[in-house]
C-alpha cells in the first residue's frame, strides 16, 4: 500500500497539487491558511515574538491531546479556542524561555541524537521498523516538512538536556529518607464495624406520611431559585448557506487564474553529511572527500545516500527530498539548485546549519496553468462561504438595529424572515439548549433586561451564532410543590437519619470501649459484622480506601475514639484506631527503600524546576497581547 501511495505521488495530477500547495506556502505564508494567522504577535518574550500561528498551532494540539483522552463524546466546550487559549499561550512561553536559556548556555543536539529520535517515533513505524514512507507521509498530513520537524526535534532533545541539569542535580538526604520514611512506612492496627444501609431504616421510615412531614417541616429547603422564561431569535451560519451560479464561479476564476500558476518545480535528492561531536575537521573533510571522488567515479548516487548520508529519513528514499520552487530549503541549497540545468547534474558540497549536503537534480516540471476544472469546487466553497459569511453579518447588524428601541422581538422578527422561539424556564445558574451559555442567562437576568423590560444587546456565541433576548415571564422564588421535589425530600430524610442511626451506633460502641469492653464485644452486642487489619500502611493495605483515610487521619493513642466512614456497597464503617508503629528506613526492603528514594528525588526535582521556571519568568521581559 506504501508503494502505491509512492507511486501515485509521481502522478502529473498529484504534482500539479503538491506544486499547488508549494506555491501557496511561499507566496502568502503558512500563516495566512490558518485562522489567527496574520497580524502582529500575540506575545514577546525577551523581544522574541510568538505569532499568531504558533498559538493556533499549540491550541489545536490541546485539542487533539483532548480529544485522544477524552473521546469523541467529550463537551465541544472543552474544545472552545478562547477556554484553550491561555494555557496553550503560557505554553509557548515556557518553551520560548527554555530555549532561550539552552542557546545561553549553548546546548546543541547532535544529528545522530535527532536522527535516532526520529526513528523510534512509533508513528513513523511500520511492522517495528523505520518506514520512511510513514514518516513523510505523517509529516505531511500534520503541516511539517522534514527540516522544520528536525530541528523541532532538535529543540526537544536540548529541552530535556536542560531539564535534566536541573533536575537530576537533587538528591535525597539520609535524614530526608528516614522523614519521608516514617510517615510512609508507618503501621496501623485497624478494626472496623460494618453497618449495612438495610439496618438502618425501614419502610416506615419513609412512608408518604413521613416525607411530607420533613417537607412541610423544612419548606426553606424546598424553595425554587429565581428563574425566567424568555423570548429570543437566533441567527446560525446555516441559515444563510446559499449556492451561486456557475457564471460567477467562472468569473472568480478568469479573475484569479494568474494566481493559481504552477512555478517551476524540482525534485531533487541529497546526500548530507554532519560533523559528530568528537569529529575533527580533518577526518570530516576526509570523509567529504571520498564521496565527492566515488560520485565523481561514477558509483551510483543513490546507493552512496542509502549508505552514507546522515539524514537517515531520506537516505532510505536513496536520498530523495521531493519538490521545490525555489523557496522550500535553505538559501544555499536553492541556490545551487537552481544551478543545476539538466537531471542527473550534481551540486558542489553546500553548507547550511543542518550540516554539508551534495545535491543531485533528478527532474525539472515547467510552470502551468491549472485548468477551471481542478479549481472549479475549491472556489465555489469560497465563494459560498463568503456570501454566507456576508448575509449573516449584514443579518447580525439589522437585527442589532431593529431591536435595539422594539417594543418586543417580534417586528425584528418579521423584518429579518425569521421566528421568535421561546426558552424553558431557567435560573442564573442553569439552563437548557442555547441557555447553556452563561452568558446569554447573564443577560437575561440583567437590570437592564429583567427589570427595565428591554431586549438584550446581540451576543455572539460559539460556532458564529448571533441571540438576542427579551424576558417574557419572571418566577420568583417560592417553595417547589411537593411532588417535584420528593426525591430531594426522600434523599435527605434517609440522610438525615441514617445519621441519626449512625451517631445512635456510634456513641454506643464508643461507651461500651470506654467501659472496657472490645470492638468485637460491641458487634456481638449490636449483631454487626467486624474486621481488622494488623500493619496497615497508607500504600500496602487490604483495607476499603474510605477506611483507610479514616485510620491514617485519627489521633494515635485514644482506641475509644471512633470515627464513621461510608462504604460504597457495603453501607457503613465504624472505625477504631488500635495501635500506630512509626514507620523506619531500617524496616523497609531494599526495593521499597529504593522506591521511596526514587519518589522523594522526583518530587523534589519537579519543586527545583518549577523554582527555576519561576525564576526565568521574574527576570525575563514578557508582554503578553
Amino acid at each position: 500500500m506504501l508503494q502505491t501511495m509512492r507511486q501515485s505521488t509521481q502522478s502529473t495530477a498529484a504534482k500539479v497539487i503538491i506544486g499547488l500547495i508549494v506555491l501557496s506556502f511561499a507566496a502568502f505564508g503558512l500563516e495566512t491558511l490558518l485562522p489567527g494567522g496574520a497580524g502582529t504577535s500575540v506575545a514577546e518574550v525577551n523581544g522574541e515574538e510568538i505569532t499568531p500561528f504558533a498559538l493556533q498551532e499549540a491550541i489545536t494540539q490541546q485539542k487533539r491531546q483532548l480529544v485522544s483522552i477524552l473521546g469523541d463524546d467529550i463537551d465541544p466546550a472543552l474544545l472552545d479556542d478562547e477556554r484553550l487559549r491561555p494555557r496553550a499561550l503560557d505554553s509557548l512561553v515556557q518553551r520560548a524561555l527554555l530555549l532561550q536559556k539552552t542557546s545561553a548556555l549553548q546546548l546543541v543536539a547532535s544529528g545522530a541524537q535527532v536522527s535516532e529520535s526520529i526513528t523510534s517515533i512509533e508513528a513513523f513505524q511500520f511492522n517495528g521498523e523505520f518506514s520512511p514512507d510513514a514518516y513523510k507521509s505523517v509529516l505531511a498530513n500534520a503541516g511539517y516538512t522534514l527540516e522544520r520537524f528536525r530541528r523541532a526535534q532538535a529543540d526537544d532533545i536540548v529541552l530535556a538536556q536542560l531539564q535534566a541539569s536541573i533536575s537530576e542535580s537533587e538528591f535525597v538526604t539520609s535524614t530526608e529518607l528516614s522523614a519521608a520514611a516514617n510517615v510512609i512506612a508507618e503501621e496501623r492496627d485497624v478494626r472496623f464495624l460494618v453497618v449495612p444501609d438495610a439496618s438502618l431504616l425501614d419502610d416506615a421510615d419513609l412512608s408518604d406520611d413521613a416525607l411530607r412531614a420533613f417537607y412541610n417541616d423544612n419548606e426553606s429547603l424546598f424553595f425554587t431559585q429565581e428563574q425566567v422564561i424568555v423570548d429570543y431569535i437566533q441567527l446560525n451560519p446555516s441559515d444563510f448557506d446559499v449556492e451561486v451560479d456557475d457564471a460567477v464561479v467562472r468569473e472568480q476564476y478568469e479573475a484569479v487564474k494568474d494566481e493559481y500558476q504552477v512555478s517551476e518545480q524540482a525534485r531533487v535528492s541529497h546526500i548530507l553529511l554532519m560533523q559528530g561531536e568528537e569529529e575533527t575537521d580533518a577526518t570530516f573533510a576526509s570523509r567529504l572527500s571520498a564521496v565527492t571522488s566515488r560520485l565523481s567515479d561514477g558509483e551510483d548516487f543513490a546507493d552512496l545516500a542509502a549508505t552514507l548520508s546522515d539524514d537517515l529519513g531520506s537516505a532510505a528514499l536513496g536520498g530523495e527530498l521531493g519538490f521545490t520552487d525555489g523557496a522550500t530549503f535553505p538559501e544555499a541549497m536553492e541556490e545551487a539548485i537552481a544551478g543545476l540545468a539538466l537531471p542527473g547534474d550534481i551540486s558542489a558540497p553546500v553548507e547550511t546549519d543542518a550540516g554539508t549536503h551534495i545535491i543531485r537534480l533528478e527532474e525539472r516540471i515547467d510552470g502551468t496553468a491549472v485548468s477551471y476544472e481542478t479549481v472549479e469546487a475549491e472556489l465555489r466553497a469560497s465563494i459560498e462561504a463568503a456570501e454566507a459569511e456576508r448575509a449573516l453579518l449584514i443579518a447580525v447588524e439589522e437585527l442589532r438595529d431593529a431591536a435595539f428601541n422594539a417594543a418586543d422581538l417580534s417586528d425584528p422578527a418579521e423584518a429579518l424572515g425569521v421566528a421568535v422561539l421561546r426558552s424553558d424556564a431557567f435560573t442564573v445558574a442553569a439552563g437548557q439548549g442555547v441557555f447553556t451559555d452563561a452568558r446569554l442567562r447573564e443577560a437575561a437576568f440583567s437590570e437592564d433586561v429583567k427589570i427595565d423590560g428591554n431586549n438584550s444587546e446581540v451576543l455572539e456565541l460559539a460556532e458564529r451564532r448571533f441571540v438576542v433576548v427579551r424576558v417574557h415571564e419572571v418566577r420568583p422564588p417560592q417553595t417547589a410543590p411537593f411532588r417535584e421535589v420528593e426525591t430531594e425530600v426522600i434523599s435527605l430524610l434517609r440522610s438525615e437519619l441514617q445519621a441519626s442511626a449512625l451517631s445512635l451506633i456510634t456513641n454506643t460502641a464508643q461507651d461500651a470501649l470506654e467501659s472496657g469492653e472490645t470492638l468485637e464485644d460491641v458487634a456481638q452486642t449490636l449483631g454487626l459484622d467486624w474486621r481488622v487489619e494488623l500493619a496497615a500502611t497508607r500504600l500496602m493495605s487490604q483495607l476499603p480506601r474510605p477506611v483507610l483515610d479514616a485510620a491514617f487521619t485519627m489521633t494515635a493513642g485514644d482506641t475509644t475514639q471512633l470515627r464513621t466512614v461510608p462504604i460504597p456497597g457495603e453501607g457503613f464503617a465504624v472505625v477504631q484506631l488500635a495501635r500506630v508503629s512509626p514507620g523506619s528506613v531500617d524496616a523497609l526492603t531494599s526495593a521499597e527503600r529504593n522506591q521511596l528514594s526514587g519518589r522523594r528525588a522526583n518530587e523534589q526535582q519537579q519543586v527545583s524546576f518549577s523554582e527555576f521556571m519561576l525564576f526565568q519568568r521574574n527576570e525575563s521581559d514578557i508582554v503578553i497581547r
